[in-house]
């Protein structure tokens, strides 16, 4: 835990809270913290600070920071922004550690507030002091009864639940809507922290932090976006690598909801998609709603990670026990049909109209007689068929405390593989919780039960691979040693002629430098030139025109395919040349590119790499044509990447079956595809401050064992970064 991280210590759990600009009157949105705080027994001293007051609630409060007797460890700020720098630094002398700044003004009110904000983020950087929003509703360590906040949700809850969940959101409002319901249906948190407009501290400080609490088990959040991608990366990294399961409820991911995100917070949203591929890459589980965001959280709180994706279903209910079946099948999960000793055993058990095939439908008698749910599930927790054993259970009052006193000693007597969830629509509220308080976790519907197994598989299977992960350098073998040199040779060039992307001749010279094979071409100025390179390469050629202001070809028609003589190569090298010349007459001809007519049978792929806010290189793979064009049929991995990372992507699209091989066609050479996005990321890692973007479109991927040729390419220059070293 660095400096910084440490001195988080002082807001999770101050041994002082001040509050500068405090109200007697409680109602208030500065009045309220201090009401909190004695409400919910926050163990500090609390210093509230106001010239108009000498006590407020019966505690002393202060005329200014300067006569605060004690120390300051957090300091909540509720005065006027333009009062607030002035304060700060008397604050600093007073030695204050984190400012908890409430109040509004900044950068949610336009280019005023934004530059009033930077000037908190400069004093923040200037002086160590740690800023803590502006414009937040504050911060709760439950765990801790650490309370700084005004926020409203205090005042409809009965008491703070403190648990094992984390939760950071960059809303304050909703934000209480998640804690409220949170509390209500009984997952705990460790804390609460509503980020504000992360003038200082940011999402990704919580995230840090609570990777390494060891109060917190799972980090719940509410994200729009960050300005730091890396650092999210990072944290996420850790969080996989401590076990820590990452749930967040995202917005954004639309044009629509990216202009509510930047209005709503001033947050850069960067790339939805790119967003997407670091959580695939880093494990983080997507809730749709609030109440998805709580079922996993709660889930991985309580819930060990299964071992495999077996379902084995018992039922009160024929209907719900169909519904949860189909439901769990839709989503990937295996629920068998049981044969065997298990099938054996059950039929000791179940009545006779009941059915033993899974679900295990008890009908209704288990009404009448509800050990048979006790005597079922013992039989099911005891077999090797099942990862998951889930009972279905009737909302019946009558017999819900056996039930769940049932359930509560099966769960004592557990074997270590096994994981026990309940389904249990619209049972009694006493008995539900009664599990959930012992450990069992309780889902209400068949749907969400069905989403929360998923969602533990999901995780689980991400930690078996994670932990078997290899680095992006063990699967590149023999790429040539001096391959940055030769590329920033070629970019060199380009770059002292003021150019800000390389014709496709020069692209294919930096993918030749990584070892990515392309089509046999060389680069003619003449027609005799052209003709002696056909006559080397061999009939059918191709013949594209090289020109930086032409980088699409085929729109600008200037290229001609299949040529089959060397009649036909004068004719059409005249016709290009006049071609390019009358669709931009201002455009420089560097020469004709002749290159082999690839016959072989092969399936059109792209590879390209982008850069993408707020996380740089960006890789991404999928078939050519409408696949991508239209389907947007694609894969994409952040860096960095692991070999694991890369090798996911092929079997990642929807259109993977092509490459193995459909109606009668062979296989395609998946094994040289894999190794060319290898050499992309490795080029992608190396070349990040100079290349902005590459296309290979197409990269042909021949039949199995004749490996891939890369067709076409075209890579844009970073103009900032090259202007930047030019200067």
């Amino acid at each position: 835990m660095d400096h910084r991280q440490k001195k988080l210590e002082s807001l999770f759990n101050p041994r002082s809270i001040g509050i500068l600009g405090a109200s007697s009157d409680l109602n208030k949105v500065s009045g309220r913290p201090l009401a909190y705080m004695l409400r919910f027994g926050y163990p500090g001293k609390i210093y509230p600070i106001n010239p108009k007051y000498k006590e407020i609630a019966g505690v002393q409060c202060f005329p200014s920071l300067a006569e605060v007797p004690g120390e300051i460890d957090a300091l909540m700020v509720i005065i006027p922004a333009e009062e607030i720098l002035a304060n700060l630094e008397k604050a600093l002398h007073k030695g204050v550690k984190v400012a908890i700044i409430v109040s509004g003004g900044f950068a949610e009110t336009g280019d005023e507030g934004r530059k009033l904000q930077q000037k908190l983020t400069d004093f923040a950087r200037k002086t160590g002091m740690l800023i803590y929003g502006p414009n937040t509703t504050g911060f709760l360590s439950l765990v801790n009864r650490t309370v700084a906040t005004f926020s409203q949700g205090l005042e409809v809850i009965g008491d703070m639940v403190p648990g094992r969940t984390g939760l950071i959101t960059q809303s304050g409002a909703f934000g209480a809507a998640i804690f409220v319901r949170a509390m209500r249906v009984g997952l705990g948190l460790s804390h609460w922290a509503a980020t504000g407009n992360e003038a200082d501290l940011e999402f990704c400080d919580f995230l840090e932090y609570m990777v390494d609490d060891p109060h917190t088990r799972v980090i719940a959040g509410f994200l729009a976006g960050v300005e730091e991608g890396q650092k999210l990366i990072q944290g996420l990294d850790r969080a996989a690598q401590k076990g820590k399961p990452v749930v967040l409820l995202k917005v954004g991911g639309t044009e629509a909801g990216e202009r509510a995100a930047f209005s709503h917070t001033g947050a850069i949203v960067g790339s939805a998609r790119a967003y997407d591929a670091v959580f695939r890459q880093k494990g983080v589980l997507l809730a749709q709603d609030i109440q998805e965001l709580i079922d996993y959280s709660m889930a991985f709180c309580l819930t060990p990670l299964p071992r495999g994706k077996k379902v084995g279903i018992m039922t009160e209910s024929g209907g719900g026990g169909i519904l949860l079946t189909e439901r769990c099948s839709e989503l990937g999960l295996e629920v068998s049909e049981i044969f065997g000793p298990t099938r054996e055993r059950l039929k000791g058990v179940v009545p006779s109209l009941g059915s033993i095939k899974n679900p295990v439908d008890l009908t209704g008698q288990s009404l009448s007689n509800p050990s048979l749910v006790k005597g079922s599930l013992e039989v099911m927790l005891d077999a090797e068929d099942f990862d998951i054993v889930v009972p279905l259970l009737l909302m019946s009052k009558a017999t819900a405390e056996k039930k769940a006193k049932d359930l509560w000693q099966l769960f004592q007597d557990l074997r270590s593989n096994k994981i026990l969830v309940v389904c249990w629509p619209e049972g009694p509220k006493e008995w539900a919780q009664f599990l959930i308080e012992r450990g069992i976790f309780v889902s209400v519907t068949p749907t969400r039960c069905a989403q929360t197994l998923k969602a533990l598989f999901t995780y689980a299977d991400f930690q078996r691979r994670y932990g078997g992960r290899k680095t992006l350098d063990e699967g590149l073998i023999n790429l040539p040693a001096d391959r940055q040199k030769r590329a920033l040779e070629v970019i060199q060039k380009a770059t002292r002629r003021g150019e800000s992307s390389l014709n496709e001749y020069e692209s294919k010279k930096i993918l030749q430098a990584y070892g990515i094979p392309t089509a046999k071409e060389a680069l003619s100025t003449s027609p005799d030139e052209a003709a002696m390179i056909a006559r080397e390469i061999g009939y059918p050629v191709v013949a594209k025109l090289i020109s930086p202001e032409i980088p699409h070809k085929t729109e600008a028609g200037v290229i001609s395919l299949n040529i089959q003589s060397e009649e036909q190569l004068r004719r059409d090298f005249q016709k290009i040349i006049k071609k390019g010349k009358a669709y931009r007459p201002d455009a420089r001809i560097d020469g004709i590119l002749i290159q082999e007519m690839v016959l072989e049978q092969a399936v059109e792929t792209i590879v390209g790499l982008s850069q993408e806010r707020p996380f740089g290189p960006v890789i991404l793979f999928g078939l050519g044509g409408i696949f991508v064009e239209i389907m947007q049929d694609v894969a994409i991995r952040v860096l960095p990447v692991t070999r694991s990372d890369v090798e996911g992507m092929i079997p990642q699209i929807q259109g993977y079956k092509i490459l193995q091989g459909v109606r009668g066609k062979r296989p395609a050479d998946v094994e040289a595809l894999s190794m060319v996005l290898l050499q992309v990321a490795c080029l992608a890692r190396e070349l990040k401050e100079v290349i902005a973007e590459l296309d290979i479109n197409p990269l042909m991927v021949l039949e199995e064992g004749n490996g891939v040729k890369a067709v076409d390419a075209l890579i844009c220059l970073n103009k900032e970064k090259l202007s930047l070293s030019k200067a």
